[in-house]
């Protein structure tokens, strides 16, 4: 039941577009971001808010905590290690906030995807849609083994080395006394860090989602507007009617891109800061101080810090091809020997497709691969500068 989201599309069984946040809303109600069919029950609610707190504060805390309290005992690998996990958690309850704050607008954009499934009459739109549906469900599953894989591997690498995988502060067990404490320890910090990363990636991989199901409904217009006018059978009041469909489904696409927006460009932003930082001190420790061990980590780490927005990036980069995509199609559709109210519709309907759907982080910079490589090339110079200056041979004589 729960992989009939990934299969190939049925006839008799297809998805519609919300159904491409499915496996994203099983999250929210494990996570207590949305409630369970059955309602918020007093126990429930009492351990979403004791669980929430253990993530949001003591995790950020403890770790600040074991960084200026025990740097003198860390080596630089591991202060680089917590430094890298504090910077991480302390963004994680701004994106949280942001996220939390505007649930309003996910459910919003699920009735306005609603409403973009009626235009979908005929079964090769309805195929079309499944199709992208089940793509967003299995970048989802893709997201979620990403980011579990890094947890796990932290953790157990961390063990085999003999330390805590993420440095908690921890004042009743000593884990350096025994391989017992150790492992207790460990467990101790895996269950809030893996609470901390399943909310990672899920306000990670929704903005990914939310831009290919959008995708998905621009590619079913530009196929809609290819077809205006090509059936001699139909009427000019007829093909009038048809040019004035789809200039609403146009209407509904931006009303779709600006609800989410707000949200979209400021969790981006966040997640751009946060990557300048942490791919910086991530290359440092990779090529300067981390063992065999840590290096397995810290490659899968890397790898959860390039598809927090290197996905999104791409399809902001396509969502533009595709707007361009949809001014040349109106512009060659079959209008020549239309009516001239037609001809009028047209034109204003052209005037609005020109300007293409893109995104700005924070209002600062536009969404795009160019604006990730220029946060990736900030990290390869912090490594340069580092390198030049030796500041990574004198800490080791240190």
């Amino acid at each position: 039941m729960l992989f009939n989201l990934l299969k190939e599309p049925l006839p008799w069984n297809l998805m519609s577009s919300p159904e491409a946040f499915k496996y994203l809303e099983y999250a929210m109600i494990l996570m207590g971001w949305t409630p369970p069919q059955e309602g918020w029950k007093p126990f429930r609610i009492i351990l979403t808010i004791v669980i929430s707190f253990w993530w949001i504060l003591y995790v950020p805390i403890g770790v600040f905590i074991t960084f200026f309290v025990e740097l003198k005992t860390l080596s630089p690998s591991e202060a680089l290690s917590v430094l890298q996990v504090g910077i991480n958690a302390g963004g994680f309850p701004l994106k949280m906030i942001i996220m939390r704050l505007n649930m309003w607008r996910y459910h919003k954009i699920k009735e306005l995807l609603g409403r973009m499934d009626k235009r979908c009459i005929n079964i090769t739109e309805r195929l079309e849609v499944h199709r992208w549906v089940a793509r967003c469900n299995i970048v989802y599953l893709i997201y979620q083994f990403m980011y579990t894989a890094y947890t796990l591997s932290t953790f157990f690498t961390a063990i085999f080395s003999g330390v805590l995988p993420f440095h908690l502060y921890n004042p009743f067990i000593d884990w350096r006394e025994s391989t017992m404490n150790l492992w207790i320890a460990s467990v101790l910090e895996l269950i809030p860090m893996n609470g901390i990363v399943s909310q990672t990636y899920m306000m990670d991989v929704f903005p990914l989602l939310y831009g290919l199901i959008l995708r998905c409904h621009v590619k079913l217009l530009r196929q809609r507007i290819e077809n205006l006018c090509s059936d001699p059978r139909k009427s000019d009041y007829e093909n009038n009617e048809d040019l004035v469909f789809c200039i609403k489904d146009h209407k509904l696409i931006l009303e779709y891109v600006s609800v989410m927006r707000p949200v979209i460009e400021t969790i981006i932003f966040v997640q751009f800061l946060l990557i300048g930082l942490l791919l910086g001190i991530t290359m440092l420790n990779l090529f300067f101080f981390a063992d065999f061990w840590a290096k397995l980590a810290i490659a899968a780490y890397i790898n959860g810090l390039i598809i927090q927005t290197f996905p999104f990036c791409f399809t902001c980069d396509l969502l533009k091809d595709d707007c361009e995509s949809l001014a040349l199609a109106i512009f060659h559709s079959h209008w020549k020997s239309s009516s001239r109210r037609y001809k009028s519709s047209l034109i204003y309907f052209l005037h609005n497709a020109q300007m293409p759907i893109s995104f700005t982080a924070g209002s600062i910079f536009p969404i795009g691969l160019n604006t990730n490589i220029t946060v990736a090339k900030l990290a390869f110079s912090v490594v340069t500068f580092v390198q030049q200056l030796n500041i990574a041979d004198k800490l080791r004589k240190d």
